[in-house]
């Protein structure tokens, strides 16, 4: 909700306008499809919630490892940058 009260806020109003209602669309938008697919779902709600967790801790754990490895290709990067950058000489 702070999100939404922060995008009316905005001082040009063709485009907070727009913003806004976009945004509404996506959260309204989610909220439906987060129902209706939890109410649809074709298993019972343990092995839905099951489902969830495992997913959740999943993705969780691959985002983990993705933001570990661009550290460490941050690193890399900018070593590389240090070793291949001509030094100015004053």
């Amino acid at each position: 909700m702070l999100l939404i009260f922060t995008i009316m806020q905005i001082k040009k109003p063709k485009v907070g306008k727009k913003i806004f209602k976009i945004l509404t669309g996506v959260v309204v938008g989610g909220a439906i499809g987060s129902i209706l697919g939890l109410t649809l779902a074709p298993k019972k709600g343990k092995e839905t919630r099951q489902y969830l967790r495992e997913k959740s801790l999943e993705m969780f754990l691959e985002g983990k490892a993705r933001i570990k490895d661009e550290k460490r290709l941050g690193f890399f990067k900018r070593c590389l940058l240090k070793l291949l950058m001509p030094k100015n000489k004053k």
